[in-house]
């Protein structure tokens, strides 16, 4: 796209001074209805910024990428901020790292391996769901160390037909339930597709089925371990047995739910090697068939209430 990274390149390096929003910014209180799967004020406020942004593309076009660089705006402040590539990996807009700007980086990684702007591009691309989270390891310019941070992906289309994905992130994003779930519904969508023989894709940190601490396992209907992130270089563990912090027989309840329901969510009580005392955990657990047996697929966040609520 050379015609397009002309008129953008030059503009959001210069001083346009600032132009009227022609959209209304929305807070965290809207009664929005992407709104809808997300519990944190955070993850509202991050959904609100990139929809308003996208709004705002919408109407102006590339033009909006120069209110977007406007340093100590609305769209630029502290670790806040915009980014925008095209459908192949290149580019488009970046106020913080501007020389990626006009480069395709489609093959780019987090500190883990993970092909970030891939994934990106992958959500925007999806014509049925062109908007999701990406989480991985980041370094910021000028940090010392990396930390996790979680983006929100859109795709949006200007009045001149140029197609973006757009985004921005928070830093050590406290986890959402749709987080997992959704992690856990591609996994049994896949393993409904594929068969078994993806499995080793669940054991791979590099790839989109792990976030933070949160992991893809799989269990035969006996409790027998397919995918077993404990151990993941270990499979055939016999689970059935196994008991969270305080006794509760976690994977026998996991069977139980599951006689009667597709999908379930149970609680338990974690050892957490970084706090004397154990951390709830939710799990989200699904049922699927594949060559007429029965498996559980899951994965679990950790809880930010405090361990004496109850879900």
């Amino acid at each position: 796209m050379p015609s397009l990274f002309a008129s953008l390149k030059t503009p959001v390096k210069s001083y346009f001074g600032l132009i009227a929003l022609l959209a209304v910014s929305l807070s965290c209180t809207d009664n929005r209805k992407s709104f809808e799967p997300y519990q944190f004020d955070e993850t509202k406020k991050l959904v609100a910024f990139v929809e308003d942004a996208a709004s705002l593309i919408n109407t102006k076009g590339i033009a909006a990428f120069r209110e977007f660089a406007q340093k100590d705006s609305k769209w630029l402040r502290g670790n806040r901020y915009l980014f925008a590539y095209d459908l192949h990996g290149t580019c488009i807009f970046h106020p913080v790292t501007p020389e990626l700007i006009g480069r395709n980086i489609i093959n780019m990684k987090d500190l883990n391996g993970k092909p970030v702007i891939g994934e990106i591009v992958q959500i925007a691309s999806n014509t049925k769901h062109p908007w999701g989270w990406v989480h991985y390891l980041w370094m910021e310019p000028g940090e010392i160390y990396p930390e996790y941070k979680s983006s929100y992906i859109m795709r949006v289309t200007d009045p001149a037909g140029h197609i973006f994905a757009i985004g921005s992130g928070n830093y050590n994003q406290k986890a959402e339930k749709i987080f997992v779930s959704d992690m856990v519904d591609s996994a049994c969508m896949q393993l409904e597709r594929s068969g078994l023989e993806m499995i080793p894709q669940f054991l791979d940190k590099s790839g989109k089925y792990t976030f933070y601490d949160s992991y893809i396992f799989v269990l035969d209907e006996q409790g027998t371990a397919l995918v077993d992130p404990s151990f993941p270089s270990l499979s055939g563990r016999k689970l059935v047995n196994l008991k969270d912090a305080i006794g509760k027989p976690i994977v026998m309840e996991m069977i139980e739910k599951l006689k009667t329901n597709q999908t379930a969510w149970l609680s338990y009580m974690s050892k957490s090697p970084d706090e004397n005392r154990p951390v709830k955990k939710l799990a989200y657990i699904r049922k699927i068939h594949i060559n007429n047996k029965v498996y559980i697929v899951g994965s679990s966040i950790r809880l930010e209430k405090p361990v004496w609520l109850k879900i």
